[in-house]
């Protein structure tokens, strides 16, 4: 049996959800061949974000110009990675006249485009405009699971990626899984490699899926982790950062299927007017009566491996061997990464925590006491919820970077509410958490080291983004595990 017969068991009909996997029978005015072309890409992006489809469209005989607010300087990763490629490089600043003479832009999707004076321009002008996700895919010829949420979804995706490639392989098949989108590394390189036979597990962002119903285009099968108000920098609200997160779901076919975890009430209710429950396109996610056995620590991580294995068993696969290929999963950098052990105390690098709730779950995935380092760019953001889970849950709180003031004052908030509510009795608990501040990473390990007992962990989860100091919070969890991997003994 094929996978694409499996798909049409699982889902019936005949082939309909292959035929929702791509626009057309045809390339139609967007997937006609681009050498030759002039494209303008617009944010190569100090993570990299430009890279991949700067690259492809040179592969393709594009004419590519580069543009980006950041400079040089600020760019060096990135510029390195493209500098043998034929291509033109105007950074420092976006400029009018680069838009006199080309025949598409590529909009990088880190790109606020409500905001964007040179975005207002480019529609202005009437430039033709598309986005990495949405070049990839018009294009793509193999099955797409496209995976998203607010939290956990890089995660979940690899989890389920793991999870495929050992069912196929025990099956003695030569399906391929290719793993990409938000995750990073583009899959615009793959395309020529790729078949109907292959599967994509595709993690789509909430600014990737803005710009998908550009093209008519949504997975067959789509996986909503989770979803709870997030980004809202962006948008007016939640409702903006809902309806993002709906695209995945527009098939305009309207036969495409989801599995759905945990939702705020109001996206619960969007997703309700979006597919009616009697359309019997959406599963929802179960957590499995017996725990998985998972080298990386969590509820929250329990809770991936549930979206896994819910995608898994929808598509018909053993649960025996998707629980044996997760329990062997060993995570992904910067999220509850474990970095070494030293004096009995392990030190994890969860950089990747870029938002109070984060940090929540990060703490609350250990039994033993936790010495926890927080604090990064200041976005005027309320740490009062977090401060309440650090009281309860860590022996120390370490608080460096531009929020670590704010971070430090609600937890002495809280832990004085805390300690005053409960009485002398409770004295010597978790409400006698120690706040300290640190000026810097490096300042901010020694005192967690210093603080943290044999059996403790210490755990570098920032509760906040990158950018006060680092260029990502790639960079960041870098320096951590540096730090840690330097310490003696």
């Amino acid at each position: 049996m094929s996978l694409s017969d499996d798909r049409q068991a699982v889902w019936g009909g005949s082939g309909t959800g292959d035929a929702a996997a791509r626009p057309s029978d045809g390339p139609g005015p967007a997937t006609r061949s681009l050498a030759g072309a002039r494209v303008l890409v617009v944010g190569l992006g100090r993570f990299g974000g430009g890279v991949g489809v700067t690259r492809w469209l040179a592969g393709q005989g594009a004419r590519v110009t580069v543009t980006d607010q950041a400079d040089a300087d600020s760019l060096a990763q990135s510029v390195a990675t493209i500098s043998d490629l034929h291509v033109d490089h105007h950074l420092g600043g976006h400029e009018s006249v680069d838009l006199t003479a080309i025949d598409l832009a590529v909009i990088n999707p880190a790109i606020d485009k409500r905001h964007s004076v040179f975005f207002s321009e480019i529609r202005r002008r009437g430039v033709p405009w598309t986005t990495e996700i949405n070049l990839f895919c018009e294009r793509c010829p193999a099955w797409v699971i496209g995976v998203t949420g607010s939290y956990g979804k890089s995660t979940t995706s690899a989890m389920l990626a793991t999870a495929l490639q050992a069912t196929f392989s025990q099956a003695g098949r030569t399906t391929r899984v290719f793993l990409g989108g938000n995750i990073g590394g583009s899959l615009l390189a793959d395309l020529g490699g790729m078949s109907a036979d292959d599967v994509v597990v595709l993690e789509m962002s909430n600014a990737q899926l803005e710009d998908l119903p550009r093209i008519g285009w949504a997975p067959p099968l789509a996986v909503i982790t989770n979803v709870f108000p997030h980004h809202l920098d962006r948008y007016d609200g939640p409702p903006g950062y809902f309806e993002a997160k709906l695209n995945i779901v527009r098939d305009p076919a309207r036969q495409s299927r989801v599995i759905v975890g945990r939702l705020h009430p109001m996206m619960a209710d969007m997703l309700a007017d979006e597919i009616p429950e009697r359309e019997g396109r959406i599963r929802r996610v179960h957590q499995p009566e017996r725990p998985f056995e998972l080298s990386i620590p969590g509820g929250h991580n329990q809770s991936n491996a549930a979206c896994a294995l819910e995608v898994c068993l929808t598509l018909g696969h053993d649960e025996t061997i998707v629980r044996s290929a997760l329990s062997s999963f060993p995570g992904l950098p910067h999220r509850l990464q474990h970095v070494r052990t030293v004096g009995g105390v392990d030190y994890f690098n969860d950089s990747k925590a870029t938002a109070p709730p984060a940090t929540v779950s990060a703490a609350a995935s250990f039994d033993q006491p936790v010495v926890v380092i927080v604090g990064g760019q200041d976005k005027g953001m309320s740490f009062n919820a977090c401060a309440e889970t650090l009281v309860r849950t860590c022996r120390a709180v370490v608080c460096t970077g531009e929020s670590g003031p704010a971070f430090a004052e609600a937890v002495r908030a809280c832990a004085g509410a805390s300690h005053d509510a409960a009485g002398p009795h409770d004295a010597g608990t978790s409400r006698d958490v120690e706040v300290k501040e640190a000026d810097s990473l490096e300042a901010a390990v020694t005192c967690a080291a210093s603080r943290a007992q044999p059996g403790d962990v210490v755990l570098f989860a920032p509760g906040a983004p990158s950018f006060d100091a680092y260029a990502n919070f790639t960079q960041r969890g870098d320096h951590f595990v540096r730090l840690v991997t330097a310490m003696p003994g």
